[in-house]
């Protein structure tokens, strides 16, 4: 003890304008302006004593007689447990989420989130709702303090559906990352790493592949606390050689990220598509030890790394499928005479000049033609525009393939390669500038192609007749006949073809629609209309990903699109969890065409594939990965060669190929059996020990209307909620303390009830990690502010009274320092030193001015110091126990990682110490000088010696679990009101 005037000694407590922390030094000085070294949060402050004001701790407020008022007392313990909700072992997000919470996503997260260093491949089947199992996951993540840098990369279109789902669903705010964004930010700050300007960041592969972005990824010096990946098959490398790898721009995003990311999520429902070399290196980015090579890769070695479920392989409680069956059936369309001659003449004159654009090396025009074929079998409207407009191109003197945009011309390869990855609004920009492109440059033919144009114009005008809408019109209203409630999703390829649908077949009904030029939120307000009111959606392929359609079951596909990858997507709207009825799909075929000869093959070939390879989703796309279904279909047209001879070929690739594709599933991958009727069963007492252990409403609200008591907020207007059951929805006026920088000064249409959040997307859903409910705990948990470090509370006449009440914020950490779990621990010890951490029942407290009528109280706090000893031992009890649980779980996850880095590892090292011993042995011949290569490969046997030994002493401190230090939240006198009176 010093004598100073300051008063300051070091770890004393203590609090300056806009931080607390503790004393590490004070150099006294005699004029008493003494200078303090604090320790923060955020480092090392120093101030002069006079701006320095001492925290008072629990216990000496206690011995002094000082007292809060257990309001609150009440409310510091309460935020803790908020606070601390946040670190523990169980789910926290989900009751703070608007998901319908299913029980098979929580089961994934579970497993990743159980997991020491969540690395993890999903590839769950398409519909089982892989966005919202990592979504889950980075918000629990978030939730325990362990998501603070988040990174989603998923292909150009997903990137919106990505931020919309986690900004309606969890309320949680991210940034687009694309050109326009970040040039603003580059010029705005040009010194700074672009990636570290936003934490919570969404971006394309392709965009982050650019040159200037991969450089910035892979020279981050901040970590990822999670990273995901969507589409993960994506990240392709191909071994070259037998130890070459050959690496696209987009496995080298996986790579950057990979190495400076602590959780990282991949997301795919096709993980292998057959190649075992790509899986095996996709594999490597999340545990670049745990398989020597693509030979080694083995389903055992995937336990822990990947989770695989099927449709088909799912079950109910009850013991039946959770997913329904599908139905494929033809529609078939009969030509009039003079639309099958339109037919015939407009592909004489596609193919015509489709072959004389090959012959010219014109791939562009080439292209233009497809386009067109694609457009006449869509619909008599949209060839009759493109006809409009390509004679419009061809007065104009037709495009020249250099004169295309620059855009267009870097959009290109990707359109032919790789179309999925461009978003709706690339591809149409792309097939716009395509239209115009002349097939040849010979002013003589260009103007033989426009009298044959015009004239397959005029006579595409003159026809009155469009069997194919009459056969839709047919169906849907033999549907609509049968039960006027039902709905029907009908999808084209074209926008040209949907508003010819809308305005001339279905006029007289009130459709929902969706197509490329529709904002995100009117795509969401036409699906709440489909939902709602409307029986008939019409959509583009811009409905293929991103809209959960399975209120809905009948899909009409007024064309198909040659990608067998849409396809499937397609399917998937209304094939996905929740589907109730089986789902029946109807495609439109002309009769006698190619086109609907091979498409309709592999339709027919759906049910066999999906057979054999025990899946019921994307099958179309993982078998015909390398097959190019346009140029087939094109080279069918242009050939004119023999339909049957055409259909066998293409069926006997698709049977190699799916022989090729079954093999590897069958050697490679897991597949996780679902079944809530028997093993599964135990993940719905996760979720409903969840909802009961973890803070409830109830205690979100407890803790904004005490703060609103105590601390001068409203809430107002208060009325019925739209759930059925739910509880009210009101106004909440904030109480000024709590009030400013991200938080409202009010939130008009707000509730505490989830069930009234799901239902209504528009209200204010004041959960555990809302704003106002994180500012409120920040604020109780500040003593300066908050007090409620000591109080006179009443305990039940069960009780042993008086005695001290103790609350300590308990945990261990890793052996990286790493904090891996926390709890809030009541320890309740009577006069006689009796302690307990059970059966506290307390029934009230006093307001200070009352203290004085208990003698009773003087008793406990005369023995303060003691007391508290003891409620200490007890919480070091409590806390080796909980460490001891998580140090043997810890230590056979460690023993695991352990096992394959040392396999991967020896494995290497025999490797090169084989190939410096052979060319050692050439090397001894005179005709031989292989010194260079022999350093070399000593040199790579050195590195790789090194990496063996950091990547085990990782491993070494990760096993570690190591007791936190306990921290003294508040203490209590605890009393028998009744009988400890004077």
């Amino acid at each position: 003890m010093n004598d100073c005037e300051c008063g300051f000694e070091v770890d004393d407590r203590v609090s300056f304008a806009g931080a607390d922390g503790e004393v590490a030094k004070v150099n006294h000085r005699p004029n008493g302006q003494c200078l303090i070294t604090i320790l923060t949060n955020s480092g090392q402050e120093k101030r002069p004593s006079a701006v320095v004001d001492k925290i008072e701790e629990s216990d000496s407020l206690l011995t002094k007689g000082e007292f809060d008022t257990p309001e609150r007392f009440n409310l510091r313990a309460r935020a803790a447990e908020l606070d601390l909700a946040h670190r523990q072992d169980r789910f926290v997000a989900l009751e703070s989420s608007r998901i319908d919470i299913a029980p098979h996503q929580v089961k994934a997260a579970h497993e990743i989130l159980t997991s020491y260093d969540h690395r993890y491949l999903i590839g769950d089947e398409v519909g089982l709702g892989k966005t919202i199992e990592a979504a889950i996951v980075i918000e629990e993540l978030a939730a325990r303090g362990q998501a603070d840098r988040v990174l989603i990369v998923a292909p150009a279109p997903l990137t919106t559906q990505w931020q919309e789902e986690l900004r309606e669903k969890f309320d949680s705010n991210y940034v687009v990352y694309d050109r326009d964004y970040v040039d603003a930010k580059k010029r705005a700050h040009p010194a700074q790493n672009v990636w570290t300007h936003d934490d919570h960041i969404i971006t394309s592969i392709d965009f982050a592949k650019q040159e200037d972005m991969l450089a910035a990824l892979q020279n981050l010096e901040e970590e990822w606390d999670v990273a995901v990946f969507d589409e993960a098959h994506h990240l392709t490398a191909r071994r070259q050689g037998k130890r070459g790898i050959d690496r696209t721009d987009r496995y080298r995003v996986g790579e950057a990220v990979s190495e400076n990311s602590d959780g990282l999520i991949f997301l795919t429902g096709t993980p292998h598509k057959g190649k075992r070399d790509q899986f095996y290196f996709m594999i490597s980015l999340l545990d670049p030890y745990r398989f020597r090579d693509e030979h080694d890769v083995n389903r055992d070695g995937l336990q822990d790394l990947m989770i695989r479920r099927l449709k088909d392989e799912m079950y109910e409680p009850d013991g039946s499928k959770m997913f329904p069956e599908k139905e494929i059936e033809t529609l078939p369309v009969e030509f009039t005479p003079a639309e099958r001659e339109l037919y015939e003449d407009v592909t004489e004159y596609i193919t015509q000049h489709y072959n004389l654009a090959h012959r010219e090396d014109n791939d562009t025009a080439g292209f233009a033609m497809v386009l067109y074929q694609k457009r006449l079998v869509s619909s008599i409207h949209a060839i009759r525009e493109s006809l409009k407009n390509r004679i419009e191109s061809i007065r104009a003197g037709g495009a020249d393939p250099s004169d295309l945009s620059q855009l267009t011309k870097s959009l290109l390869p990707q359109y032919r390669e790789d179309p999925e990855m461009l978003t709706d609004a690339q591809r149409e920009r792309v097939e716009e500038e395509l239209g115009g492109v002349a097939a040849s440059s010979d002013p003589e033919k260009i103007q033989q192609e426009l009298s044959i144009v015009r004239e397959l114009y005029n006579r595409a005008k003159a026809i009155d007749v469009d069997s194919k809408a009459e056969q839709l019109q047919e169906y849907v209203d033999g549907v609509l006949a049968e039960d006027p409630d039902e709905k029907v999703l009908i999808f084209t390829e074209y926008t040209d073809t949907l508003k010819y649908l809308r305005d001339r077949v279905f006029s007289e009904h009130d459709v929902a629609q969706v197509y490329g030029e529709l904002r995100q939120e009117e795509r969401q307000r036409q699906l709440r209309k489909f939902e709602d009111e409307a029986n008939i959606m019409l959509a583009t392929d811009a409905a293929r990903e991103g809209l959960n359609l399975q209120f809905a079951h009948l899909m009409v596909n007024y064309d198909l699109p040659w990608n067998p990858t849409r396809i499937d997507q397609r399917i998937g709207r209304l094939h996905r969890y929740g589907q109730e009825e089986t789902v029946k799909i109807k495609n439109l075929f002309v009769d006698d065409t190619r086109e609907s000869d091979i498409l309709e093959l592999l339709m027919n070939k759906l049910d066999e594939i999906e057979e054999t390879l025990g899946m019921s989703s994307d099958v179309l796309g993982l078998v015909l990965e390398d097959v190019d279904l346009e140029n087939q279909i094109m080279t069918a047209l242009a050939q004119e060669g023999d339909a049957n001879t055409i259909a066998a070929d293409l069926d006997a690739l698709v049977e190699d190929r799916e022989e090729a594709v079954r093999r590897v599933d069958e050697e490679l991958l897991i597949r996780d059996r679902f079944d809530l009727g028997n093993e599964d069963r135990e993940i719905l007492d996760i979720i409903d020990e969840s909802g009961r252990d973890t803070v409830s409403e109830e205690d979100v609200e407890y803790l904004v209307r005490t703060m609103c008591s105590e601390y001068g907020g409203q809430i107002v207007n208060v009325r019925s909620g739209p759930a059925e059951g739910g509880s009210d929805v009101f106004d909440l006026v904030v109480p000024d303390p709590i009030a400013g920088g991200e938080v409202d000064d009010r939130y008009d249409g707000a509730t505490f009830d989830r069930e009234n959040a799901v239902a209504d997307s528009d209200l204010e859903f004041i959960a555990l990690d809302h704003p106002v409910v994180r500012s409120m705990t920040q604020f109780c948990l500040d003593t300066d502010a908050g007090g409620g470090q000591t109080a006179v509370l009443t305990g039940s006449e069960a009780m042993d009274t008086p005695g001290l009440l103790c609350h300590f914020r308990v945990g261990y950490l890793s052996g990286t320092g790493d904090t891996v779990t926390e709890r809030l621990v009541p320890v309740y010890v009577t006069s006689d030193g009796t302690a307990t951490t059970e059966n506290i029942d307390l029934t009230g407290g006093l307001p200070p001015a009352s203290v004085d009528d208990y003698s009773a109280i003087e008793t406990v706090t005369t023995s303060a110091d003691s007391l508290a000893e003891r409620a200490e031992e007890v919480a070091w009890e409590v806390i080796e126990s909980l460490a001891e649980e998580a140090r043997q779980e810890r230590e056979r996850e460690v023993r695991i990682r352990r096992e394959h880095a040392e396999n991967y590892f020896e494995h290497q090292i025999e490797d090169l110490e084989d190939r410096i011993e052979r060319f050692e042995d050439r090397n001894a011949s005179p005709d031989e000088d292989l010194g260079v290569v022999i350093a070399k490969t000593k040199n790579e046997l050195a590195e790789l010696r090194e990496d063996r030994e950091a990547e085990l002493q990782r491993l070494e401190e990760e096993g570690q679990v190591i007791p936190d230090e306990l921290e003294l939240l508040n203490m209590a006198v605890v009393i028998d009101a009744f009988e400890d009176s004077v």
